[in-house]
């Protein structure tokens, strides 16, 4: 991945994975700062359908609630779960619009969305070669959890030029 040099992005966004383990190379600017979703979680009213705000709010809560593990590395600096705990942010409700054949079984067209999740904003990078190793994982065995079983275990190597 190439993030375009003539952006005004001052944050670059690295992406989750869905599950499992993945590696992955990207090149972008000098002066961006990295946005990490340690521990994320979305839910909105296309993949919950007939649910309230407040039930998809219960639902992301009741997902972060089980995560079991939160570890991130960037460069030699480790992050564990104690340091990473105070990063969780539920946000409000917010609008997205799905495209057709959209992940998660979700219909095209608006939703309303909630998110709840571990989210790390890094400062600005240097020029130079970085990687950042972050991983998470979750285990929630009631019968309305969306995700029973969670588990990402992210590298990425980043070419800051």
């Amino acid at each position: 991945m190439l993030l375009d040099k003539e952006t005004n992005a001052s944050v670059f966004y690295l992406s989750g994975n869905g599950g499992g383990k993945s590696e992955r190379t990207c090149t972008l600017s000098a002066g961006k700062g990295l946005f990490i979703p340690v521990s994320p979680f979305e839910i909105s009213d296309k993949e919950a359908p007939n649910r309230s705000i407040e039930d998809l709010h219960k639902i992301a809560k009741k997902d972060q609630d089980s995560v079991t593990s939160l570890y991130l590395k960037i460069g030699n600096k480790e992050y564990s779960r104690q340091n990473l705990e105070q990063y969780r942010t539920p946000t409000e409700d917010f609008e997205v619009i799905f495209p057709n054949n959209a992940i998660f079984g979700a219909t095209e067209g608006s939703s309303k969305a909630v998110a709840d999740g571990y989210y790390i904003i890094t400062e600005p990078l240097e020029k130079g070669n970085y990687t950042i190793l972050y991983k998470s994982s979750l285990i929630c065995p009631e019968i309305d959890c969306i995700e029973p079983n969670f588990a990402q275990d992210i590298k990425y190597n980043l070419i800051v030029e």
